[in-house]
């Protein structure tokens, strides 16, 4: 192998922004990690370089890995087993040990402020500079005062200044989804059961006949209560973008028996794109990462984990989905919380229609937890 020459392939990254970088830019060729034909990127390339240091930085706080602060070297979180970024199962040893050497090298400069990604806060003049935030977690003050204030005022009194940031990114996260596109939609219970032989004329076994067209639809108006997106009475179809998402947020117990159908988008839907991947426009420099900090907090406060009692804190999302509307789009596209997949919402429950042949009744087998310590 030509130690210049490491291409790594789509199934070989693990972060979801590496997967539509090669999806967008990659070619069909060998991997150097895995040894096998696919989408792959050279990892000598821009792109992969600003990427993999953008996503250090997205991840983690300087703190975790600046030797200098007691941290570990960025190198053990890029290729360790719990890696979010590789799946380094897959990787040849010898191109393991050299791109992790590669990628040792690249990380420790200090580019500039607008050609390229700093993992390091570094110096001004002997001043010791504060240690970077992840990127993730370095949410907008002004919005997050807002999210505050809503407990307090009236909502409509920060349409203007909601809707004036949300403007600037509507370009960039103009999205569409073209006409048949499939989404799923989850609810608790069934429609009917019936017994039904197998194997012998002896046996029987119970089937579960799934909600189906309006008993899975967006609910009246009437009978609407507080959603994520949606005011009290206002009846807006939350779908999601796979049946485990759709199935996840609904949160069944075990043992629940669970309805999914599936919804087509009845025309091109104009759609208002916070997903994860956004990261993609935002992730080349310093300068372009500080733009992102915005459009983040906005993701983040979608996607952010509210329990039934405190639902009084989606006053800040019902705000966000109420500015995007009056921007004239059709619905929001944002990451599930709890699901691998996204959610879309959409504002007018007429422009998705239901598949006669796509609905199912599941048994939830399981449900596992994550926690950490407060």
């Amino acid at each position: 192998m030509n130690k210049e020459d490491i291409f790594i392939c789509i199934q070989c990254v693990k972060d979801i922004r590496y997967k539509k970088l090669l999806e967008q830019k990659g070619s069909e060729a060998k991997c150097s990690c895995c040894e096998n034909n696919n989408l792959i990127i050279d990892t000598n390339s821009n792109d992969f370089i600003q990427l993999t240091k953008a996503l250090i930085r997205y991840h983690y706080s300087e703190w975790i890995y600046n030797e200098e602060f007691g941290g570990d070297h960025y190198c053990s979180l890029l290729f360790s087993d719990e890696s979010l970024f590789f799946n380094v199962d897959r990787f040849n040893p010898e191109v393991l040990d050299e791109l992790s050497d590669r990628i040792y090298l690249f990380g420790g400069s200090y580019d500039s402020y607008e050609p390229g990604v700093s993992l390091f806060s570094g110096y001004y003049d002997t001043y010791k500079l504060p240690l970077l935030e992840s990127i993730k977690s370095d949410l907008d003050s002004s919005i997050l005062k807002i999210e505050k204030q809503l407990l307090v005022e009236n909502y409509f009194q920060y349409e203007a200044e909601i809707s004036k940031l949300l403007s600037i990114y509507a370009d960039s996260c103009q999205m569409i989804i073209k006409k048949d596109s499939e989404f799923f939609r989850a609810r608790i219970g069934y429609q009917d059961e019936q017994r039904v032989h197998y194997n012998s004329e002896v046996e029987t076994k119970t089937i579960y006949i799934a909600y189906s067209g309006d008993k899975i639809g967006a609910p009246p108006p009437n009978i609407v209560g507080t959603g994520r997106i949606n005011r009290p009475g206002v009846s807006y179809l939350y779908c999601a973008t796979d049946e485990y998402t759709a199935i996840s947020e609904i949160r069944p117990h075990p043992g629940d028996v669970v309805s999914i159908g599936k919804f087509l988008a009845g025309e091109n839907l104009n759609i208002f794109d916070l997903t994860e991947t956004q990261f993609l426009n935002y992730f080349e420099s310093d300068k372009k990462i500080k733009d992102f900090k915005i459009l983040n907090t906005f993701t983040e406060l979608l996607q952010k984990i509210i329990p039934p009692s405190k639902r009084d804190e989606y006053n800040i999302t019902q705000l966000i989905a109420d500015c995007i509307r009056k921007l004239d789009f059709a619905g929001i596209l944002f990451p599930s919380s709890v699901g691998n997949g996204d959610n879309l919402v959409i504002f007018n429950p007429k422009d998705m229609y239901f598949d006669n042949k796509g609905s199912k009744a599941v048994i939830v087998n399981k449900v596992s937890y994550e926690y950490f310590n407060n």
